[in-house]
């Protein structure tokens, strides 16, 4: 199934100038950006929820005990 998408014709200009070099095409840059973006933001939203629930769960630390973890002494505060 093809959809259609609307760029601004600054990108779609890169993108020619782009794949003019090479043996990629618009199509497949375009489609490997997006398979791209949704894994990185899937992940992310997976990351992200997985720390909630350890905060949730109470497993989480304070900052004086994550500066003593990193072995962190005072810092003066600006």
């Amino acid at each position: 199934m093809n959809h259609a998408i609307e760029l601004p014709q600054s990108l779609l200009n890169r993108l020619n100038k782009f794949t003019a070099g090479t043996r990629a095409t618009p199509t497949s840059i375009v489609k490997q950006a997006v398979k791209d973006r949704l894994d990185y933001e899937e992940w992310l939203l997976a990351e992200v929820d997985a720390g909630l629930a350890d905060a949730d769960a109470g497993r989480v630390h304070s900052a004086d005990e994550v500066k003593k973890m990193l072995g962190v002494k005072n810092v003066k505060k600006r």
